[in-house]
């Protein structure tokens, strides 16, 4: 069952890419047709306007079209005692000699 939400944005955009763009998206078709679906969300981005543009961005991300990317994790940042400490020990590579 499609979420009501997805609907409804489905709906504003076909309402508004018929306005500015003259081009009225076939609902059936949208929905069994993944080439079809693409190239009408294609059309909308290609827009000047924000409201068609987010439109279609909202129902890529709705449909699981737009991955969202994993949350990048920062490395602390490094001390200048750290970085002392490393260089120190790369210094000495060999043990006392016998």
């Amino acid at each position: 069952m499609m979420d009501n939400a997805l609907i409804q944005l489905i709906a504003r955009l076909k309402i508004r890419l018929r306005q500015e763009k003259g081009f009225s998206i076939n609902t059936q078709k949208f929905f069994s047709d993944l080439g079809y679906a693409s190239q009408a969300l294609d059309i909308a981005e290609d827009s000047e306007e924000i409201e068609l543009v987010s439109l279609a961005m909202d129902i890529r991300e709705k449909l699981g079209w737009i991955a969202v990317p994993a949350t990048l994790t920062v490395a602390p940042p490094v001390s200048a005692k750290a970085i002392a400490a490393a260089e120190e020990e790369q210094r000495y590579v060999f043990g006392a000699r016998s």
